[in-house]
């Protein structure tokens, strides 16, 4: 339902999704885009779950930012000890 915007401004894996933008003044309208077609869909987004206008979220074990991916720590953890 999503596939339109896949890697133009969105990744997904499983229920996991990061809506990305270069510009800030569009990252509403994105926001806005997957909103809708999950409405279109019948499908519910849980808030609560929800973090918006962040610089660094974790994602699949790796902490994404706006100028790098890094490996979470505690994956790691039981190597570097």
């Amino acid at each position: 339902m999503l596939r339109e915007y896949l890697d133009n401004f969105y990744t997904a894996y499983l229920d996991n999704i990061i809506i990305y933008f270069e510009k800030e003044e569009n990252h509403e309208e994105y926001i806005r885009k997957i909103i809708y077609k999950f409405g279109k869909a019948s499908l519910t987004i849980d808030i609560k779950k929800c973090e918006f206008q962040v610089s660094r979220v974790k994602f699949l074990g790796y902490y994404v930012s706006t100028d790098k991916v890094k490996v979470d720590p505690e994956k790691i953890a039981v190597i570097t000890k």
